[in-house]
């Protein structure tokens, strides 16, 4: 049996905002709707979109779904939510994507030019590519 928080009171008690900036101080995860996430400002307090990539491609890594912070309906209804982490757990829990992306980049390069060495009948092709690195 899974248990699940209920998250914020609906009983009119406590609005939706208020609930955030709980969750914000205290620096969890956010999980919005596609309505609510465009209401969030994550920089305003800290936070990034949550990056983990799908090896399937269905997705582009930003994709998250469950229950929104915010409305409180889930989040594959509205067709998928934004999950935001906060800046100092960012490092711990996600890949970024403009550094992955770089290195993956390096990485066919560096492929691509000893495989050129390699075509051109040079001898020693590796240690030409690390002459180049360096």
């Amino acid at each position: 049996m899974v248990r699940e928080h209920p998250g914020r009171r609906a009983d009119g008690t406590q609005s939706a905002a208020s609930w955030v900036m709980d969750l914000v101080s205290t620096r969890k995860t956010l999980l919005f709707c596609a309505i609510c996430a465009s209401k969030f400002n994550p920089r305003r307090h800290g936070y990034r979109k949550m990056y983990v990539p799908d090896p399937t491609g269905v997705t582009d890594g930003y994709v998250a779904n469950g229950r929104c912070d915010a409305c409180k309906q889930m989040t594959v209804n509205t067709g998928g939510g934004r999950a935001f982490v906060h800046e100092e757990t960012y490092r711990l829990t996600c890949i970024d994507p403009v550094t992955a992306r770089h290195e993956a980049r390096a990485k066919a390069r560096l492929a691509a030019s000893a495989w050129h060495f390699i075509n051109k009948g040079s001898r020693r092709p590796v240690e030409a590519v690390a002459r180049r690195i360096r």
